[in-house]
């Protein structure tokens, strides 16, 4: 059998690989495929110390091999989060939305956040104003906000302060929340003096 009928075969178990991880992923296979996989792994390797010498024969096992590695990306991240609980599979033939993470699993809670209390609240322009701006921002770009609290956030913003104060020789500042490149950030800049 030459190199091109071996390639193909390759080929053909990555398709059936693929395939498997999808019905693991869907609960129809009750163990991931581990033993094809090694399989495959074992055959590129070799294939990665032979020499071939046919170009076309090359490109191919090159394509096999970029196609296989992007899917075992994929099988990573969605095996790492079922890990974590964060994989959610849609339903059978629906057009949109997901469906609940298992007959079993309740639906995941709202992640919460503590309330600045009435001690912490300055007014709508200081600091929880803007801890309220930052918490719907990282809303917005799906990023985690447990675990942020107003007086984390007043830490964060006193040092970006202190470091502004120093370069700029002010302590004439304005905090900023924006969105850029899908991430909440939080800026501070001096105030133009009034002319």
């Amino acid at each position: 059998m030459g190199d091109r009928e071996e390639i193909d075969i390759l080929d053909g178990k990555i398709a059936r690989l693929k395939v498997e991880y999808e019905q693991y992923f869907a609960r129809v296979l009750k163990r991931e495929p581990v033993k094809l996989r090694e399989e495959i792994e074992r055959t590129i390797l070799a294939y990665g110390n032979k020499v071939i010498n046919n170009t076309s024969t090359k490109f191919k096992l090159n394509a096999i091999v970029a196609k296989y590695n992007s899917y075992k990306q994929y099988w990573t991240r969605v095996l790492r989060a079922i890990e974590e609980g964060t994989y959610v599979r849609k339903a059978e033939g629906a057009l949109d939305g997901p469906i609940a993470k298992g007959p079993s699993s309740p639906p995941s809670p709202e992640p919460r956040v503590k309330a600045p209390s009435r001690e912490e609240r300055v007014d709508d322009s200081g600091v929880s104003g803007i801890y309220e701006k930052y918490i719907e921002a990282r809303r917005q770009c799906n990023e985690p906000v447990e675990g942020i609290t107003i007086e984390t956030l007043q830490k964060t913003m006193d040092q970006y302060k202190k470091k502004i104060e120093e370069q700029f020789k002010t302590s004439n500042l304005e905090f900023k929340v924006s969105i850029k490149d899908g991430h909440a950030k939080l800026s501070v800049t001096p105030k133009k003096a009034a002319s």
